[in-house]
């Protein structure tokens, strides 16, 4: 594995673990495939842990009128929490609660949770209320948990997705898209009238290394089309 998919494991685990990516550093050795391995473990062991209290949490959620559970919700449960109980509960229950919060509600729980969980329920909710999620998810910051709803998310729906994100959210958040052919098939979204703004930004951020993991994976159309834009690159 190269280095910038080991860089790119760091930031994703110092994400998950709370810490800096210089307290990793130890890492840097590592193949990514060991660190995305162990992410996965930690994940997983964070979301297993009290199984059975989550489950009945999430039962509270069906016994009372969706409007009320949405409020216990918002009122009760912390991100974190509210993320690992979204992680057991009944498709058609979580989409019902999940269009009754706040738009800023997902956004607080989204960085918390295990895309591989809720990839269902992703898939079934409103399609606006995924954007408007992922503009809010854009302003503050939350890269990794954009990356990681990327991956489970159809390309149809990151295509709406991509016009409310600025020119840098979009170069950040393809920074740490786990999968290269992920962010070639993200970046064959984007339309030829942004591609100079994305360009320019690119080169004011320093983040070539976008583009060249993507390289590899481009189809022959994205290939030329992106050539132009990122001439300093595609040499």
């Amino acid at each position: 594995m190269s280095t910038t998919e080991t860089r790119v494991e760091i930031t994703r685990l110092a994400s998950l673990l709370g810490c800096s990516e210089d307290a990793l550093e130890m890492l840097a050795e590592q193949p990514a495939g060991v660190l995305k391995e162990l992410r996965d473990r930690l994940t997983d062991r964070l979301f297993d842990a009290n199984r059975d209290i989550l489950l009945g949490l999430a039962r509270t959620t069906k016994i009372v009128p969706g409007a009320v559970a949405a409020k216990i919700a918002t009122a009760a449960f912390p991100p974190q929490l509210a993320a690992r109980v979204a992680g057991v509960m009944e498709t058609d229950a979580a989409v019902s609660l999940a269009s009754r919060v706040p738009v800023t509600f997902l956004a607080d729980l989204a960085p918390k949770l295990d895309p591989r969980r809720v990839t269902s329920i992703l898939h079934q909710l409103p399609p606006q209320l995924l954007v408007d999620a992922g503009e809010l998810l854009g302003e503050r910051g939350e890269y990794i948990a954009m990356a990681d709803f990327v991956a489970v998310l159809p390309l149809e729906q990151i295509g709406r997705t991509l016009g409310v994100l600025s020119d840098e959210a979009l170069i950040r958040t393809g920074q740490v898209i786990e999968d290269p052919a992920r962010l070639a098939a993200i970046l064959e979204l984007i339309t030829a009238e942004r591609l100079p703004g994305i360009a320019e930004t690119v080169g004011r951020l320093e983040a070539h290394d976008l583009v060249e993991r993507a390289r590899p994976h481009l189809s022959d159309d994205g290939r030329e089309r992106l050539s132009e834009a990122f001439k300093a690159v595609f040499r």
